[in-house]
């Protein structure tokens, strides 16, 4: 969804009356101003309103927040007693159209439910209809506590997924800012890590340190860690913030050089995430970075545009 006003920014009207005749862009409107939408989405997330609709009057939908996945599901179970459900997990990154699959197939008695983190970063594409959902109202919220943690890596998630930041601590090594100068500078430092730091002081072999970018192509993409890691002999997983499944025991995060868009709370918190044990954040923003307070502070993730919430609350 985009607004006719943000889209005169890069086409022309001309633009704009083109792309409508071929049937593909619709008119329509978004927080009460006009704008243009792909089709194919806007009768997506219509069919989408209207399944959610049926399901929530039917007390058969629910959102499940919080960081622990184990925990979101004994909160469904708590709350079902005993009904049988359909769970979309980590549904921050499933897809409008698989959400729509499952509502037209969830059997007639089942709940449906949507559990994620909401502080992870969303999956490219239309989605996190979860978010929606939340926002609308229309269904139940069930919040699930997560357990309080006491090291430094601990605080620090639960920090950064509200927005603050507090850093390492003096004599804690489960979570280790690393600065560096340089795109080459940080990957020597990612091979010392690697090869001596981690493994000596947490007893794991290198090539089951996780080491984790922001992006594919820049200068500590993943393809340039990953032949770093090769160089080194000590190749191993190299993996996006939004791709991180199952946490390995350490992690080393490496932010870019020069601050982008792909680095964000959100990007920072699934860094947190990816080692259970140790987290060393490999950063170019000097010996006391203040910026990472400013990072996490600001908007979580990228923005969104979508209908749904209004169609959750204005429909009929």
């Amino acid at each position: 969804m985009l607004p006719v006003d943000l889209v005169l920014a890069s086409c022309s009207a001309a633009d704009i009356a083109a792309a409508l005749d071929t049937g593909l862009v619709i008119e329509t409107e978004w927080r009460a101003q006009p704008a243009l939408a792909l089709l194919e989405i806007a009768e997506a997330e219509e069919l989408l309103a209207d399944g959610l609709l049926a399901l929530a009057a039917e007390n058969r939908l629910a959102v499940i927040v919080g960081s622990d996945p184990d925990r979101r599901r004994l909160t469904l179970d708590s709350a079902l007693a005993g009904a049988s459900a359909v769970v979309l997990d980590n549904a921050q990154r499933v897809s409008l159209d698989a959400v729509l699959d499952a509502v037209d197939e969830l059997p007639e008695t089942a709940v449906l439910a949507l559990s994620l983190d909401p502080a992870l970063p969303l999956a490219p594409g239309p989605g996190a209809v979860a978010l929606d959902l939340a926002a609308s109202g229309v269904c139940p919220v069930l919040k699930a506590e997560a357990a309080q943690g006491s090291s430094a890596l601990d605080v620090a998630r639960e920090a950064v997924a509200t927005g603050r930041w507090t850093g390492g601590r003096d004599g804690d090594r489960s979570l280790i800012l690393v600065p560096v100068t340089s795109a080459s500078e940080a990957l020597h430092r990612l091979t010392q890590l690697l090869t001596t730091s981690i493994p000596r002081a947490f007893g794991v072999e290198p090539a089951d340190v996780v080491a984790v970018v922001l992006d594919l192509e820049g200068e500590l993409g993943a393809k340039k860690v990953a032949a770093a890691r090769v160089a080194a002999g000590v190749a191993g997983p190299v993996a996006l913030t939004i791709e991180i499944q199952a946490p390995a025991r350490a992690a080393v995060l490496l932010l870019p050089v020069a601050p982008t868009q792909a680095l964000t709370r959100a990007t920072m918190y699934a860094g947190l995430l990816a080692g259970l044990e140790h987290v060393s954040i490999v950063h170019a923003l000097g010996p006391n970075p203040a910026s990472l307070a400013d990072i996490v502070a600001g908007p979580s993730d990228r923005p969104r545009r979508t209908r749904l919430v209004e169609l959750l609350t204005t429909a009929d």
